[in-house]
């Protein structure tokens, strides 16, 4: 999604089940996403940058939401995640969606004066997130409008009833991402760097859901778990001891009425270029 498909890909892979498990995070929180373009006025006849799309489940929302008059370039540097997005814009008709394979960091789009740009999630994994600003400020218009929705504690999310098998697992997979220089605390330092970058922060806005056994949202962290466990292993930041404990935890959890989880707490951004 924002970094070289081989030995330093995504910390998730691009494989079909990521692609499965980024399509139901995309539903859960599409609401939440859907609230903040609207409150950045996202409407007909624009175009936005969709900055580190992935496999491009904002994108296509984004490109019915600006219409046929409008435009939407989505950047990436995953060629699969790139090609699943081109696939479902063609299935469904929509002419005015592009996508550019490009580090975000380099930003290597001959395109400017969009009227926005939407980034999620995507921050919090990369080496360079000034530079992503930067690269984005440079292609908004004066007025445009930079929304963002990432991780500000990571280490925040809440399993309850508590266990030591859970605190191991979630500041592992902090340590991986930062192992590959990523930060899942990224939201503490947007602020300042748009600033910086030439942006007036027009909101700031904390998400964070909760979630039961049994709901859909309780299912998000599961798929996530099932995949990123055995990297966490062979990365040895986890034992399989490690992994086996989590597991019989998460499943005890997953039968008690009494329990719950908060997601990683995530900001949102509304900034406005000066």
């Amino acid at each position: 999604m924002i970094v070289k498909e081989n030995e330093h890909e995504y910390v998730l892979g691009t494989d079909a089940a990521e692609l499965e498990r980024l399509g139901l995070q995309h539903q859960l929180w599409l609401e939440q996403a859907a609230a903040g373009w609207e409150r950045a006025r996202f409407r007909r006849g624009q175009k936005l940058l969709d900055v580190g799309c992935g496999p491009g489940f904002a994108a296509l929302d984004l490109a019915q939401r600006v219409g046929p008059r409008g435009k939407i370039v989505a950047v990436d540097i995953s060629r699969r995640f790139l090609a699943h997005l081109e696939e479902e814009a063609r299935v469904r008709g929509l002419s005015n969606l592009q996508t550019v394979q490009s580090s975000v960091e380099k930003m290597d789009l001959a395109q400017s004066n969009f009227d926005g740009a939407y980034s999620r999630w995507v921050l919090c994994f990369v080496r360079k997130p000034a530079a992503v600003i930067r690269q984005v400020a440079r292609r908004l218009k004066r007025g445009g409008v930079f929304v963002i929705q990432d991780y500000y504690r990571y280490e925040s999310i809440t399993i309850a009833p508590p266990s030591d098998a859970f605190s191991r697992v979630f500041q592992a997979v902090c340590e991986s991402w930062r192992m590959r220089g990523g930060d899942p605390n990224i939201g503490c330092r947007l602020p300042g760097l748009l600033h910086h970058a030439g942006f007036d922060i027009k909101e700031l806005n904390p998400l964070v859901r909760l979630a039961r056994p049994g709901s859909t949202m309780w299912d998000w962290p599961d798929t996530f778990f099932n995949l990123h466990l055995p990297v966490l292993v062979k990365m040895n930041l986890i034992t399989i001891a490690d992994e086996r404990a989590f597991r019989q935890e998460w499943a005890r959890r997953s039968r008690d009425p009494g329990a719950f989880f908060t997601s990683p707490p995530m900001i949102e951004i509304i900034a406005v270029k000066r």
